[in-house]
């Protein structure tokens, strides 16, 4: 079998080891002032990098079909989990709609401090360049946003996490209301005019965890902004789950050798089956969802996607990316088929942080002591095996399998002997061996729970 990495070529940032955290946070406002890291600035770079998926296409199609002046909803919500693909999907908005020739009005609600921005007055700068029509404390009225609508479209209105808006503005007096209710009044004052100007658009992100939402007050106010933009919005997902494999490959990878990667698949389906880990319409299933997710075998983005990235401190996608840029460029002079999760090296610093911030510091020492010391119970196990699998590291592979398995922001966990054999074997061994190591593993890791095999929480 070839190495992965003469067959899927990492992006120059990856292969670098440049790409920390604040790469992957898309920040809209960022790009609409200049300032955004290049990946997210250069509209070819950015669409380089960016898997299109079946959701990106349809909203970029439905924007693109308004903003002519053809068909298509006025006001589109983005409600997707926490790291979900909303920011990545405005920003892709943004520059598709500068290359229709429309003008992007972006309001985000984490850059704008609302005791001196008003969103209705933002608004109109950034259609105008000037603050008239909509001077003061007091929303302006649907016929100023019809006037300037129709005097600047085609136009699309990017409004980002309004809610935290909302709620800042919450707390500032507006004769006997608040700049809160003010901010109500204008939100349903636009989607009214949008939807009377034939190639207006306006498209708002929502939280969809209720853990997004900071406060009871927010959450109220959450309902009643639900309420104003129900009465016309849409509400569409970027990204669907079975699609998360192909948007993380085009964001690593420059280049994937489709053909070689097909070789390296079906070797290993051919193997599995021999071995009895898959059965004919498991092996078919498989398969698909190996040649979707390659250079990873299939349960490394199961196991980061849907486990870890249901805790509530995880941004799925973004997180997924941060994790795996730093497995890749930490494997770059492995000579290995594929990446499993037992290739995770729980000994790199950068990653262990990243994975134990969402479990508890208390897991530091527990992985130091069961399988990355030098007198750790998997690094005892990968010498007891003899001298014909000692390079395989079996015991070190072995737990760090069962560690990355053992999570979820849900509360489930814990792996099967041959869901571990399916993770964790080559073709160059007979997968029977992996039996003998989680029977030494049981007598050698402190931690380790015989509970559908996890470490013990």
């Amino acid at each position: 079998m070839k190495p992965f990495t003469q067959i899927a070529i990492p992006h120059e940032d990856v292969a670098k080891g440049r790409l920390t955290m604040d790469v992957f946070a898309a920040d809209l406002w960022q790009v609409a002032n200049g300032k955004a890291p290049i990946d997210y600035q250069d509209p070819d770079l950015f669409f380089q990098k960016t898997f299109l998926t079946e959701g990106l296409k349809h909203i970029l199609n439905v924007a693109e079909s308004r903003l002519k002046g053809k068909t298509g909803d006025s006001v589109i919500q983005l409600q997707t989990p926490f790291g979900g693909g909303k920011t990545h999907t405005l920003i892709a908005l943004y520059h598709k709609a500068k290359e229709w020739n429309a003008k992007v009005v972006v309001l985000d609600g984490t850059a704008l401090n609302p005791t001196d921005k008003k969103l209705w007055e933002e608004f109109e700068k950034q259609l105008t360049g000037k603050v008239e029509l909509t001077r003061g404390d007091i929303a302006p009225g649907k016929e100023a946003l019809l006037k300037l609508l129709s005097e600047n479209s085609p136009s699309l209105i990017l409004m980002d996490e309004v809610l935290e808006y909302i709620t800042k503005a919450s707390g500032i007096k507006v004769g006997d209301s608040n700049l809160a209710a003010q901010t109500f009044a204008f939100i349903q004052e636009l989607t009214g005019a949008v939807s009377s100007i034939g190639n207006a658009l306006l498209i708002l992100t929502l939280p969809s965890s209720t853990l997004e939402h900071y406060d009871e007050n927010a959450e109220r106010m959450f309902q009643q902004l639900q309420k104003i933009t129900g009465r016309v919005e849409k509400i569409y997902t970027p990204v669907k789950d079975e699609e998360i494999a192909s948007v993380i490959k085009k964001r690593l990878f420059s280049d994937v050798d489709e053909k070689e990667a097909k070789k390296v698949v079906d070797e290993f389906i051919e193997y599995a089956k021999r071995e009895n880990l898959l059965s004919g319409d498991e092996a078919l299933e498989y398969r698909e969802r190996f040649l979707k997710s390659y250079p990873f075998k299939p349960e490394v983005i199961d196991i980061l996607y849907h486990r870890w990235g249901s805790f509530p401190t995880f941004q799925r996608t973004r997180g997924v990316l941060r994790i795996l840029s730093l497995v890749v460029h930490d494997l770059l002079e492995k000579n290995i088929p594929f990446i499993r999760l037992g290739d995770f090296n729980l000994d790199n610093q950068e990653l262990r942080r990243e994975l134990i911030k969402h479990i508890g510091q208390e897991w530091d020492s527990i992985i130091a002591q069961d399988i990355t010391s030098k007198d750790s119970g998997a690094r005892k196990v990968d010498e007891m095996l003899g001298s014909s699998y000692q390079s395989y590291k079996l015991g070190t592979t072995v737990s760090t399998t069962i560690f990355m398995s053992s999570f979820s922001g849900k509360g489930e966990g814990g792996i099967s002997v041959k869901e571990i054999k399916l993770a964790t074997v080559l073709p160059s061994f007979s997968s029977t061996v992996i039996d003998t190591v989680i029977n030494y593993l049981k007598e050698k890791l402190l931690y380790l729970s015989d509970e559908g095999l996890s470490l013990i929480h």
